[in-house]
């Protein structure tokens, strides 16, 4: 009995689990929202409480544009063209006939070497031989009568002009090296009949040579006469030529859209040939100190061009530069701000990568490097990086 008694009184009370759950987490959601309530009333308690000074401050950091400048300075500049293109003989010569007939001979094989007044080809010397033999007979013939009186003196001149007549027709049946050189092409063969319209073939002497190249239309302005040029083949890839402009063309090619440009190469021992392939750079431009920015630093309005300088904003306020100055014995970096002015500038000279600033500019001042967007007078900016090389 004192043992259902003992366990009577030893029972212990069911507890309700599920309601104290409940409890715990209304008590975190009340805690949550009083604590975003607090944190909304120190936002409203420090808004009261903020200086004029310090909210201009806020708005001013929130205008402030981020942006890379480049410092300007002179330096020597040398723009260059790289062009293609292919040697060409100092004389290449077709070869036509003056007259017309079925072609005899044919002297040289191509690529063999001529000197000058060899005999390159010959047509059909009949009829010229038997010309000049009747001419010299007639001719003869007005001399004796011109000795015993028989004829005029103008009747014996006549005779031996159509002796000389004859002899020239004769001539010209032969086509003769007009100098030392190579026969370049062959275009016709013995037997063929040919006429002074007809090209048998090609005479080159390229005891000098030229380098003729196309260049595009966009860069035809920078082409002038007597500018050096260095002239690259691949054939001989060890060897370097150095050149000048020596001819353009006077007019822009219709097809192409490309004018011709010379550059006349001296040919020791022979060694470039018509037709090879070859690569150059003419030296379009070059300028001691000049004053040189990126061309994305500018823009064009109107056929004028602008860019942004900044200029940095000086520190007056004591504790900024306290600030500063612990900032740096730290080792870090304080990002600097700056105003900007818009200015006209004048070009010398552009390339696709920079240009050369005539007027408007002056070394050590810093310039916006990227317009990515608009910038306006007065417009505050952030200086994040300071940049002193083109590239």
């Amino acid at each position: 009995m004192e043992d259902n008694e003992n366990k009577k009184f030893l029972k212990l009370p069911k507890v309700n689990l599920s309601g104290i759950k409940r409890n715990y987490i209304w008590i975190i959601v009340g805690l949550l929202i009083a604590g975003i309530v607090l944190s909304r009333g120190v936002i409203k308690i420090k808004q009261i409480f903020f200086t004029e000074k310090e909210k201009r401050e806020i708005v001013e950091i929130m205008e402030t544009i981020p942006v890379k400048v480049y410092q300007v300075k002179r330096m020597d500049f040398k723009d260059s063209l790289p062009v293609m293109g292919r040697i060409e003989g100092f004389r290449e010569i077709e070869i036509r006939i003056d007259g017309k007939g079925i072609l005899e001979s044919f002297n040289f094989e191509e690529g063999e070497r001529i000197l000058e007044g060899d005999i390159i080809a010959s047509i059909d010397q009949k009829d010229a031989l038997l010309k000049l033999k009747y001419a010299g007979l007639e001719m003869k013939k007005a001399k004796k009568l011109y000795e015993i009186g028989g004829v005029e003196k103008m009747a014996l001149d006549q005779k031996k002009l159509e002796y000389e007549s004859a002899k020239r027709d004769l001539e010209k049946t032969n086509i003769y090296a007009p100098g030392d050189g190579y026969l370049g092409s062959k275009e016709k063969d013995s037997g063929s009949f040919v006429t002074s319209q007809d090209k048998i073939g090609t005479f080159v002497d390229f005891s000098e040579v030229y380098a003729a190249f196309d260049v595009i239309e966009e860069d035809s302005s920078k082409i002038e006469l007597g500018q050096s040029v260095e002239v690259f083949l691949d054939a001989y890839p060890s060897a370097e030529y150095s050149g000048t402009v020596d001819r353009v063309a006077p007019m822009i090619e219709g097809r192409t859209r490309t004018q011709k440009v010379k550059v006349e190469l001296d040919n020791e021992d022979d060694q470039m040939k018509p037709g090879m392939f070859a690569r150059a750079i003419i030296n379009t431009y070059e300028k001691k100190d000049a004053l040189i920015i990126p061309s994305s630093a500018f823009k064009k309005q109107e056929n004028k061009y602008y860019v942004y300088i900044v200029h940095p904003m000086e520190e007056v306020e004591a504790e900024t530069d306290v600030e500063s100055a612990d900032d740096l014995e730290t080792g870090q970096t304080r990002d600097e701000t700056g105003v900007v002015e818009q200015r006209e500038i004048d070009i010398e000279y552009l390339t696709h990568d920079v240009a050369e600033v005539s007027h408007g500019l002056e070394p050590g001042e810093m310039i916006i490097r990227e317009l990515h967007r608009e910038y306006k007078d007065k417009d505050k900016v952030e200086i994040t990086e300071v940049q002193e090389t083109m590239f």
